[in-house]
């Protein structure tokens, strides 16, 4: 039987959904995008990184953007950050919490962080002693590569659980495991976070699925079954990892809050809203098709299906 505990839903589309577009977004829109996400009741919002323009140009007005959300209240306001000088930016905007990603898979680290994952173990230290001289700053770190490489293929469970406890040995409290290149299915998604949340279960997993196959729902229901009760999700299925080949958008937000809404699972989000934020998104990105079925199908009911057989 499916439990009916409530979820968590981290909106990522600001960030992971328009890193990968070639159309640079203004920052006034980024801003009035965000806004929209704000009011559909979504509370944690990750709205952008702090990486250098030349990696990923869309985040070159970050700390603009930031600046911009002073008077939305009631959200919570992310960043990713790859490395020491990311997070040191990020508190210099008035972040209060951030996300640092780094690749089980040392291939794909080196391509996406040009180091490897022990490297960037050593960048999360001196990160986590940084974040130690302030009580209100929280660190969460993002496991990149969990369920599958796009140079390497398969990653060895093994090798994710060293790493979940090399994190966990930093001080960190909360992990989201990603599928990047979208090649979890969800025997393995269940297998893999039971183990995690039995071994370590002082940590908050957060789950963080790409539909590139098209299993990102079934990934994301394997993951609540197993345990996990935070889902990251990008609206409109934006989304795409600049240094994974292949990678399409996240799971769409509002795919996702259907699915546990017609379950009867409490999300706290108006799913109905985050149609309004689509409407925007075709007006702002024009050449980036929405991909989530719920906005291609509507709601059931909302039009009538005339059957002629």
């Amino acid at each position: 039987m499916i439990p009916k505990e409530p979820v968590e839903i981290v909106e990522v589309g600001p960030r992971d959904g328009l890193q990968n577009i070639s159309q640079y977004v203004e920052t006034d829109q980024k801003i009035e995008l965000i806004g929209l996400l704000a009011q559909s009741g979504l509370k944690e919002i990750e709205i952008g990184g702090f990486v250098h323009p030349k990696a990923i140009p869309q985040f070159r007005d970050i700390a603009e953007v930031t600046k911009g959300l002073d008077n939305i209240k009631g959200v919570k306001f992310t960043a990713l950050i790859p490395n020491l000088r990311g997070a040191r930016n990020a508190i210099e905007s008035g972040i209060k919490k951030m996300h640092f990603v780094f690749s089980v898979s040392k291939s794909h680290n080196l391509s996406n962080a040009r180091r490897t994952p022990d490297q960037s173990l050593v960048e999360l230290k001196e990160i986590m002693v940084l974040a130690s001289s302030d009580p209100g700053l929280e660190i969460s770190v993002d496991l990149a590569t969990t369920f599958g490489c796009p140079f390497e293929i398969e990653v060895k469970r093994d090798d994710i659980m060293y790493y979940v406890n090399r994190v966990y040995d930093l001080g960190v409290r909360s992990m989201t495991l990603c599928d990047t290149a979208g090649y979890g299915n969800p025997r393995q998604v269940g297998e893999i976070f039971q183990s995690c949340l039995e071994h370590r279960p002082e940590v908050l997993f957060r789950a963080h699925f790409h539909d590139t196959r098209g299993l990102g729902l079934a990934n994301a229901l394997a993951a609540y079954q197993a345990g996990v009760r935070s889902f990251d999700s990008s609206i409109g299925g934006l989304g795409g990892c600049p240094f994974a080949p292949g990678a399409t958008g996240n799971v769409a937000t509002e795919d996702l809050v259907f699915m546990f809404d017609e379950m009867g699972i409490e999300n706290g989000v108006n799913v109905r809203a985050l149609f309004e934020v689509c409407r925007y998104l075709e007006k702002m990105i024009p050449d980036v098709p929405i991909t989530s079925s719920l906005y291609k199908a509507g709601f059931p009911g909302d039009h009538k299906v005339c059957r002629t057989s």
